[in-house]
């Protein structure tokens, strides 16, 4: 990265709604990202669509200075959609996602990656064996 930055993140559950009738996947449960040189870390919530009403994609957010324990910025919306950001000093954003570009993602050359890598596993290099448990 740019600044020498390293974060560390777990990811959201992924779940298959709808499989009998139109089927669409939602995200659910909690994601870390911590970042040592900075000492910031963010709570993301990726909130479950309840059984009758709710929205769906909604994500609350929470970004703090963890030597200060020091919220700096919440985050409320939905993540395929508008993102409200509200930061310690009160000054609001408001991002509407579906306006972002798009950004290719950077995955090295297959030879350099390792054996689990998915973009290794998804390529039509890999052979599968059965038999292997």
């Amino acid at each position: 990265m740019e600044y020498g930055e390293e974060y560390i993140f777990t990811l959201p559950s992924a779940y298959a709604r709808s499989i009998l009738t139109v089927p669409w996947v939602e995200l659910g449960g909690k994601v870390n990202i911590t970042c040592a040189k900075t000492g910031y870390a963010a709570t993301v919530t990726f909130h479950t669509k309840p059984f009758y009403g709710g929205k769906v994609h909604r994500v609350t957010a929470e970004v703090k200075h963890m030597p200060t324990n020091t919220i700096v910025c919440k985050a409320q919306g939905e993540w395929n959609g508008t993102l409200e950001f509200t930061y310690s000093s009160g000054e609001t954003k408001v991002i509407d996602t579906t306006k972002l570009s798009i950004i290719r993602k950077k995955i090295r050359p297959l030879e350099k990656q390792g054996p689990s890598e998915s973009s290794y596993l998804c390529s039509s290099d890999v052979v599968y064996d059965a038999s292997i448990p």
